[in-house]
């Protein structure tokens, strides 16, 4: 996709940038649901292999999964 590859911001040690590769700088945090939401708010697509960085929200301190357990537990009980 040309046109489509990461906001180099200034960065040229950014080798995906300099190739024009479609990427993203963000971090890819993926949920119990296996949905995916990506930490860069310009970021389309929240594809695996856009992203260096992805994480579990559970490994995140206080992640929303934890949260989301912690109220249907609320809920259930």
């Amino acid at each position: 996709m040309p046109g489509s590859a990461g906001n180099n911001d200034g960065m040229s040690s950014c080798l995906d940038c300099t190739q024009d590769v479609d990427h993203c700088h963000g971090t890819l945090v993926v949920h119990r649901d296996r949905t995916v939401e990506c930490t860069n708010p310009a970021c389309e697509l929240g594809d695996l292999m856009r992203h260096v960085f992805i994480l579990d929200c559970d490994a995140v301190q206080g992640g929303c999964c934890e949260a989301e357990e912690a109220a249907d537990l609320a809920v259930a009980s």
